[in-house]
C-alpha cells in the first residue's frame, strides 16, 4: 500500500511538474504571437507616421485626407446611429414572438450578415441602379445610391444584424421582465416602462453594440470602393488604398501611414475603454418581454421579412439574374439566360486566386485554433485577462491598419507573398477563435475533470477523455467562423496582394473597377454560395449560434 501511494504521489508531482512547464511554454508561444501578430506591427506603424514629427503628421492630414477623415467620420456615426436603433427595435420586435416563429425571423434577420458587404453593395447597384432591375421593370431607382448617402444605407443593411446580435444578448442577460411587468401595472404605458426599466439595463449593450459598428464602419473598404470611388467620394480606407496601389509618391506613402496611424489611434480610444467597463458586468436576467397578440405578431412579422426582402433579397436577386444575362442592357428573361458568364468568370486569374483564398482560408481557419485554444486555456486564469484584451484590440483594428503594420513590419521579407496575407488573417481573426472556444470552456464541468483525476486519469488522459469531447463542437465552430470570413477578407487582401497571389475577393473588386458587370456578378454569387455552403453548418452549431461575431 506505501509502494503504490508513493508511486500515485510521484505521478502527481510528476503531471503537476508537467503541466506548470507546460503553462511556462503556453505563455511564452503566446506572448511571441502576440508581439509578431499585433504589437511590432502596430509600433512600425505609429513610429514612421510619427517619425517626421507631429507637423508633418498634421500637414498630411491636410488636403484630400482631411476631407477623406471627416466623410469616414460622418458615414460611421450615421451607421452606427441607425444600425443600433435598428438593431434595437429589431431586437425588441422579435424577442416577443412566439417561440418558433421567432426562430425563423431571426435567421432571416442574419441573411445580410452572411453576405459579403461589397457583394451586398454590387447587388444594390444592380437591383437599385441606373438601368438596373428595377429602373428597367418600373422605371425606379435609388437617388443618392452612389455617394454618402448609398454608403450608409448599404453599411447599416449590414450593420443591423450585428448590433441586434449584441443588444438581443443584453436583454437575454440584463432584462428584468418583472420590473417591465411592475411598471406597466402601476400605470407606465409600454414607451414609459422601456424609457425607465428597459433603456437603463440596455445601457452597456447599446454603448457596445454602437461602439462595434463604428469601429467596423470605419474599418470599411468594400462598400466604400463600390459606392464611393465612382462618384468621387472618398473615405480612409479607399484613400489609403489608392494612395498605396496607385502611386509611387513618397508624399502619399506618407499620408497612407499617417491615416493608418489614425485608424490605429481611433481603435484604441475606443476600444480599449469599452473591453475594460465590460468586464465582470454580465448577469443574469431574462426575455424582453411577455409574447404578443397573434394579429400583431403576424404584421410584425411580415415587417421585418419585408425589411430583409428589401435589404438583401431582392439585391440577391438582381445580382443572380446580372450573373446569368447573356450581356448588359439585355432584359433577365429566360431566352437571355446563359452560364457563359459562369465560364468566364473561372477562367484566368480565377483559378489562382479560388486556391489562395481556399488555402489561406484553411491555415488561418487551423493556426487560429490552435491560437484561440491557447489564448482561452491561459485567459482562464486572472493573469491571462491582458491577453483576451490584446486579442480583441487585434480584431478591433483596421484591416487597412493591420495590412500597413504588417508591411512596414515584415514586408522586406515577405512582400508579395501569401505570408503576409497569412500574417494579417491571424492577427486579424485571432479574437474569432478565441470566442467561442472560450465560451465553452467557461461551461466545462470542472467537477468531471476532477473525477478523473481522483479515479486515477492523468492530466492528458483527462484532457483527451473529458476536456476534448466536450470542447470539439466548439473548435469546429471556431474554425468554421474564421475559414468563412477569410473566404470574403478583402480589405487587407486588396492592400497586400502581388503577382500570383489576389485572392477572389480582390479579383471582384478588379472586375468591378473595369466595368464588366455580368462576369462580376457571376464571381460574386460564386463567392457568396461558398460563404452559404460554409455557413450551414455554421447555423447548425448550437455553440456558434451564441458565439457568433460580426462581419468585418
Amino acid at each position: 500500500m506505501t509502494i503504490t501511494t508513493h508511486i500515485e504521489g510521484r505521478r502527481e508531482r510528476v503531471g503537476r511538474f508537467v503541466m506548470a512547464r507546460g503553462h511556462v511554454v503556453g505563455w511564452l508561444v503566446a506572448l511571441v504571437a502576440v508581439a509578431v501578430l499585433m504589437i511590432w506591427p502596430s509600433v512600425r506603424l505609429l513610429g514612421v507616421a510619427g517619425e517626421d514629427g507631429l507637423d508633418a503628421a498634421l500637414m498630411a492630414l491636410g488636403g484630400v485626407s482631411a476631407r477623406a477623415v471627416i466623410d469616414t467620420l460622418a458615414v460611421s456615426l450615421a451607421v452606427a446611429l441607425l444600425s443600433v436603433a435598428g438593431g434595437t427595435l429589431v431586437a425588441l420586435a422579435i424577442e416577443r414572438l412566439p417561440s418558433g416563429r421567432r426562430q425563423r425571423v431571426r435567421w432571416a434577420m442574419l441573411l445580410p450578415l452572411l453576405t459579403p458587404p461589397f457583394v451586398t453593395a454590387l447587388g444594390w447597384v444592380r437591383a437599385y441602379g441606373p438601368s438596373a432591375l428595377l429602373d428597367d421593370a418600373i422605371g425606379f431607382r435609388l437617388p443618392g445610391l452612389f455617394g454618402m448617402p448609398g454608403i450608409v444605407a448599404v453599411l447599416t443593411v449590414s450593420a443591423v444584424p450585428l448590433a441586434y446580435l449584441v443588444i438581443a444578448a443584453g436583454l437575454a442577460t440584463r432584462a428584468e421582465p418583472d420590473a417591465v411587468r411592475a411598471a406597466r401595472v402601476h400605470g407606465a404605458s409600454a414607451l414609459g416602462a422601456f424609457r425607465t426599466v428597459t433603456l437603463p439595463l440596455l445601457r452597456p449593450s447599446l454603448l457596445a453594440a454602437t461602439i462595434l459598428v463604428f469601429v467596423t464602419s470605419i474599418n470599411a473598404f468594400g462598400v466604400p470602393a463600390v459606392l464611393g470611388i465612382p462618384a468621387g467620394f472618398t473615405t480612409i480606407t479607399t484613400r489609403i488604398y489608392r494612395d498605396l496601389a496607385f502611386s509611387a509618391d513618397p508624399v502619399a506613402f506618407q499620408r497612407v501611414v499617417v491615416l493608418a496611424g489614425l485608424l490605429v489611434v481611433i481603435a484604441l480610444l475606443l476600444v480599449v475603454p469599452t473591453d475594460y467597463l465590460a468586464r465582470g458586468r454580465a448577469r443574469t436576467g431574462g426575455n424582453s418581454g411577455t409574447t404578443i397578440a397573434a394579429a400583431r405578431s403576424s404584421l410584425l412579422t411580415l415587417g421585418l421579412l419585408l425589411y430583409v426582402a428589401v435589404a438583401a433579397v431582392v439585391p440577391l436577386v438582381a445580382l443572380v439574374l446580372t450573373a446569368i444575362t447573356r450581356g448588359v442592357g439585355m432584359p433577365p428573361t429566360p431566352q437571355n439566360w446563359t452560364l457563359d458568364n459562369f465560364s468566364e468568370a473561372v477562367s484566368g486569374r480565377t483559378g489562382p486566386a479560388l486556391f489562395n483564398t481556399v488555402l489561406l482560408a484553411l491555415v488561418a481557419a487551423t493556426a487560429v485554433v490552435a491560437l484561440g485554444s491557447l489564448a482561452a486555456w491561459l485567459a482562464g486564469r486572472s493573469r491571462g485577462r491582458f491577453l483576451a484584451s490584446a486579442v480583441t484590440i487585434g480584431f478591433a483594428l483596421p484591416g487597412s491598419a493591420v495590412a500597413l503594420g504588417v508591411i512596414l513590419a515584415y514586408g522586406g521579407w515577405l512582400r508579395d507573398t501569401l505570408a503576409i496575407i497569412l500574417i494579417c488573417y491571424l492577427a486579424k481573426f485571432w479574437m474569432l477563435g478565441l470566442r467561442p472556444i472560450s465560451g465553452a470552456a467557461d461551461r466545462l464541468p470542472a467537477d468531471l475533470v476532477r473525477a478523473a483525476r481522483v479515479s486515477g486519469a492523468s492530466a492528458l488522459v483527462a484532457l483527451r477523455t473529458i476536456v476534448a469531447p466536450i470542447l470539439r463542437p466548439a473548435l469546429g465552430a471556431a474554425w468554421l467562423i474564421v475559414f468563412l470570413f477569410a473566404l470574403h477578407e478583402l480589405t487587407m487582401s486588396s492592400l497586400l496582394h502581388g503577382p500570383g497571389t489576389a485572392t477572389l475577393a480582390v479579383v471582384i473588386l478588379d472586375l468591378q473597377q473595369l466595368g464588366d458587370p455580368t462576369v462580376t456578378s457571376a464571381l460574386a454569387v460564386l463567392l457568396t454560395l461558398g460563404v452559404l455552403l460554409v455557413a450551414v453548418p455554421v447555423r447548425l452549431s448550437r455553440s456558434l449560434a451564441r458565439q457568433l461575431p460580426g462581419w468585418e
